[in-house]
């Protein structure tokens, strides 16, 4: 959720430095049909009712890891763009720990609950998943590669209420190269074009 927030606030500054939305138009992306299918695999993984990871072999978790390796096939289809290098990093140590940690990401109690999502988790204990989330809960000694997990709390005021990763902040960070290159570069070049 916190990266479509980010997504779309990098939107709203390219727009108002002066980009123009017809330039994502424009954007040749190869393996384009990847990336689509990934998020709906990563929906579905969020909303699905398991109330506990089963397990390396649990469908959920292997779509999970999946729709990873999907997104880093379509970064590396598109490394030439601006701000794949960074969308690959934050995908690839997203995918690092969710791998580790049997294909969801760990999330520690004392988080779930500073977030006030305890109504989402059947009990606060390891190995459950949390629901509307790609997050199980692991205590910080029984997660493998922690600092790569979700233990970034994103402060008031901001109104979603939010953990992040190391990775997540590469991704937001590329998405935004991605749309001011794209949207106010791109306009700039062709304004310099047309003088």
């Amino acid at each position: 959720m916190i990266l479509v927030a980010v997504l779309l606030l990098s939107l709203v500054i390219a727009l108002l430095r002066g980009g123009k939305l017809m330039r994502l138009g424009q954007v040749s992306l190869r393996g384009a049909w990847l990336i689509p299918l990934a998020f709906l695999m990563q929906v579905y993984v969020a909303f699905v009712p398991a109330k506990q990871a089963q397990g390396r072999f649990d469908p959920a978790a292997l779509l999970n890891i999946g729709s990873y390796m999907m997104l880093l096939v379509a970064v590396v289809l598109n490394r030439r763009l601006p701000g794949m290098a960074l969308i690959g990093m934050g995908l690839l140590l997203n995918a690092a720990v969710i791998t580790a940690n049997g294909g969801f990401m760990p999330i520690e109690p004392h988080i779930v609950r500073r977030l006030g999502h305890e109504d989402r988790v059947q009990a606060l204990d390891s190995g459950n998943r949390v629901y509307q989330a790609k997050d199980v809960v692991l205590p910080r000694e029984g997660t493998r590669l922690w600092l790569l997990s979700d233990i970034f709390l994103i402060p008031p005021p901001f109104p979603l209420r939010s953990a992040l990763s190391l990775g997540d902040a590469f991704l937001a960070a590329g998405m935004f190269v991605f749309l001011q290159r794209t949207l106010v570069l791109s306009s700039q070049q062709a304004a310099t074009r047309g003088t």
